[in-house]
């Protein structure tokens, strides 16, 4: 009998174990791509808040070429694009400058299964909300457009005496969504990696239980010179420490595809302005890393 108490009791043990390493291994992250546009509103067809996409786009154009072709939306144009690495429940908020003023997008991922991650997502921009989507899914692999309300964050393009040149206009909100469901230890650019506490040298310093810290807000963005026919392709990475007066220092490269091009990327890297991280509402040096993108959407 006693033996019998011990077969069992082996065998409910290694039950609870492939039962753990199954629950581990059922512990799904979320890598988004976020690709923020404007359009006319105006000029463009009636839809619906949240567009399936029947197909990922590999860039930009081919993104808006598709928006525009099959649910007739007009002058769209890309204005900012963030990937980030969540788990389900956590919450990520990108803020970026418009007009001198930040637009703010926070996504949370209420639930993330192999087939798809539902989430909330909201946008502000000058205190008004322009998208506040709950309860919303897309597909492993797959892309929703999330079309929002009409604010200033929008520019209009011309050609003045030195090039192009912008002013501010009233445009409407368009965000695109792709997600890749993955194992969470494979998640790549989870917010702890595009900002964290540190030193002025760049070496990280551990938060301590009841410490609130709030990434640095880029104010204003510089792009590098190209001439347009010969533009850059791929991504490049830089990743810099931020000083509690919101400059730019230790600049360093994460990942090019042209080693040549390092140095301009470096120079238009170190003239943004930031608002500084805040540690217990305090100024604090902080990372961020930034990536620039030309003919892909990450």
């Amino acid at each position: 009998m006693r033996k019998i108490s011990s077969l069992v009791a082996l065998g409910l043990l290694l039950s609870s174990t492939v039962f753990a390493q199954a629950s581990r291994r059922a512990e799904y992250g979320a890598n988004l791509n976020l690709a923020i546009y404007q359009f006319n509103d105006a000029l463009s067809k009636e839809t619906r808040d949240v567009l399936a996409l029947k197909q990922t786009a590999a860039t930009a154009d081919e993104e808006i070429e598709y928006l525009t072709r099959n649910f007739g939306l007009d002058e769209v144009r890309l204005r900012h694009v963030r990937a980030v690495g969540l788990h389900a429940g956590e919450s990520y908020t990108d803020s970026q400058p418009a007009n001198d003023k930040q637009l703010l997008v926070t996504i949370k991922p209420s639930l993330i299964t192999r087939e798809a991650v539902h989430f909330d997502i909201t946008a502000k921009f000058n205190d008004k909300v322009l998208m506040e989507i709950k309860d919303a899914s897309v597909d492993n692999y797959g892309t929703v457009a999330l079309r929002g309300g009409r604010g200033g964050f929008g520019v209009r393009e011309f050609a003045g005496p030195n090039g192009p040149e912008t002013v501010p206009e009233q445009r409407a909100l368009l965000i695109t969504l792709t997600a890749t469901i993955i194992d969470v230890r494979g998640l790549k650019n989870k917010p702890s990696d595009l900002s964290r506490l540190c030193n002025e040298f760049g070496v990280a310093v551990p938060l301590q239980e009841g410490d609130v810290f709030v990434m640095p807000t880029i104010v204003t963005r510089m792009m590098p010179k190209f001439v347009t026919t010969s533009l850059p392709k791929g991504t490049f990475i830089l990743e810099a420490v931020i000083t509690p007066d919101g400059r730019v220092t230790n600049v360093k490269v994460i990942e090019t595809p042209d080693s040549g091009l390092n140095v301009k990327f470096i120079e238009a890297f170190r003239q943004y302005h930031f608002n500084p991280a805040r540690l217990n509402g305090k100024p604090t040096y902080a990372t961020y890393r930034e990536a620039f993108a030309f003919g892909n959407r990450e």
